[in-house]
């Protein structure tokens, strides 16, 4: 009789080669590189940054913000006329972020708060 083999096959992959097969780029690793090059060397002047066609705002904005938080630099990301523009942030920056967090929060609380506002089944 042959040999059957089995429906579902296994194989032992290294603990860290899996965390890198499960985590796939999420940026391209030069798009990445300038990002982290240009965030850094933000000091007194903002940068201007023409969206690659078929990104959407939203994306590239999430990128820049990842990038920064990686390299500890609180950046502000506007949009402009095809693109968008990211500056170091500064001390009025933070603030009215926070303020506009609070207000969003509040709104956020009430809107949960009001009876009969429940998901429909």
């Amino acid at each position: 009789m042959a040999e059957q083999k089995p429906p579902i096959e296994f194989e032992d992959i290294p603990l860290a080669h899996a965390r890198q097969l499960t985590r796939g780029p999420r940026m391209d690793p030069e798009l990445y590189q300038t990002l982290k090059s240009k965030i850094q060397s933000l000091s007194d002047q903002a940068i201007r940054m023409s969206l690659p066609e078929g990104s959407r705002f939203t994306t590239m904005k999430n990128r820049i913000l990842r990038v920064a938080t990686e390299v500890r630099v609180p950046v502000t990301v506007r949009r402009v006329a095809g693109g968008l523009l990211f500056w170091r942030s500064a001390d009025e920056d933070i603030q009215q972020a926070r303020e506009i967090a609070e207000r969003l929060q509040g709104a956020r609380r009430r809107h949960r708060a009001r009876p009969g506002r429940g998901r429909r089944a």
